[in-house]
């Protein structure tokens, strides 16, 4: 077979140039395209014979997993279940760019996922309409290829088109980071060092009750103070040291205040809730916490139903199991009760963290 070189300028190209190699790709062939970090050798990761055959061509290990290459942030949810707080934010920070994230799934051996800063891959990538499977463009044990001409190298006549938009401008490849509930595994550093991934490690509280008025706003502010003591900070210093405290409602209308009985209860503990504006339940807010405290069963059953993977990081705030009732429109020794409640869990919580 003949290798089709298709020539285009990176910053200056037609999107319908694209068209017909990712038509090629979706029907079984291989594309080498480029990316920021090297040149990949792209497959449809659904169809065993495209990826019998990128293997074959590689002379790569079959059980050697594949990573997903995506065009767009949201697209990782068609292959990953869970997104562990630490993975949210490396994708937060680093996506698009030149970092691989192993997700955990895939009966163990996690599910890589890949989401190159190169404009042309990604149109290419959208276009394809497929999952791509993408490693770099060489011979197993060779060093990966910085330019098409390096791919025609070892593939000419091998693989059915080439996209040649250049050199690649990182001329390095990306890094890969296994991602898991329990931590993290850096299984190959490249311009994105263990030292960045590390500074993004860190604990992030979340707390929630129905209107993020009164309940998790208290327990929100005894919380950052219970921290900051037991790490010998002031309050302000604990993002710097990777640990967030926040809190959301159910039910919460954005922008409320915390009620006037829960700023005069939180004066006599030291704490200053006058800044408090509530925020309702989101998708990235539970995501990204690693512990979700909830002040009643009520609020654990809406968030499990809402995403049951939720399940195994949603704890209720009292341990044996009891609500802590809302105290809102109640007397302020409704609220100074309710506080005692929550400081007295709190010491739970700071054991768990």
């Amino acid at each position: 077979m003949k290798t089709e070189i298709i020539k285009l300028n990176p910053k200056k190209y037609d999107a319908g140039d694209l068209e017909r190699p990712a038509k090629v790709l979706s029907q079984g062939g291989l594309v080498a395209f480029p990316t920021e970090t090297v040149y990949g050798l792209g497959a449809d990761a659904h169809n065993p014979d495209a990826v019998q055959r990128l293997c074959a061509v590689k002379n790569r290990p079959r059980e050697k997993p594949l990573s997903i290459h995506i065009a767009y942030m949201g697209e990782v949810y068609h292959y990953v279940e869970e997104i562990p707080p630490l993975a949210r934010r490396l994708m937060d920070k680093y996506w698009p760019g030149p970092l691989t994230i192993v997700f955990p799934g895939n009966a163990g051996a996690g599910v890589g996922i890949r989401f190159p800063a190169n404009k042309l891959a990604q149109d290419f990538i959208r276009l394809a309409e497929v999952p791509v499977a993408a490693p770099s463009a060489n011979l197993a044990g060779y060093p990966p290829p910085e330019s098409a001409g390096q791919v025609l190298k070892a593939f000419d006549g091998k693989i059915d088109i080439v996209i040649d938009a250049g050199p690649a401008a990182l001329k390095q490849s990306s890094t890969v980071v296994r991602v898991t509930r329990k931590g993290w595994e850096m299984l190959r550093e490249g311009t994105i060092t263990r030292k960045m991934v590390a500074a993004l490690e860190g604990e992030t509280v979340l707390f929630i009750c129905t209107g993020n008025s009164c309940r998790s706003p208290m327990a929100e502010a005894l919380c950052r103070k219970a921290f900051a003591e037991k790490l010998g900070v002031k309050e302000r210093e604990l993002e710097k040291k990777g640990c967030r405290v926040v809190s959301a409602g159910t039910a919460a209308i954005l922008g409320g205040r915390a009620s006037a009985a829960a700023l005069s209860v939180m004066k006599e503990y030291g704490c200053n809730i006058n800044s408090h504006r509530a925020r309702p339940v989101s998708a990235e807010l539970v995501e990204e916490a690693d512990r979700i405290y909830v002040m009643a069963a009520l609020h654990k059953k809406i968030l499990v139903d809402w995403k049951p993977m939720l399940e195994r990081k949603v704890f209720l705030m009292d341990p044996d199991g009891r609500d802590i009732e809302d105290p809102i429109g109640g007397s302020l020794d409704q609220y100074q009760r309710c506080a005692v409640r929550i400081n007295r869990c709190m010491k739970r919580v700071m054991e768990e963290l």
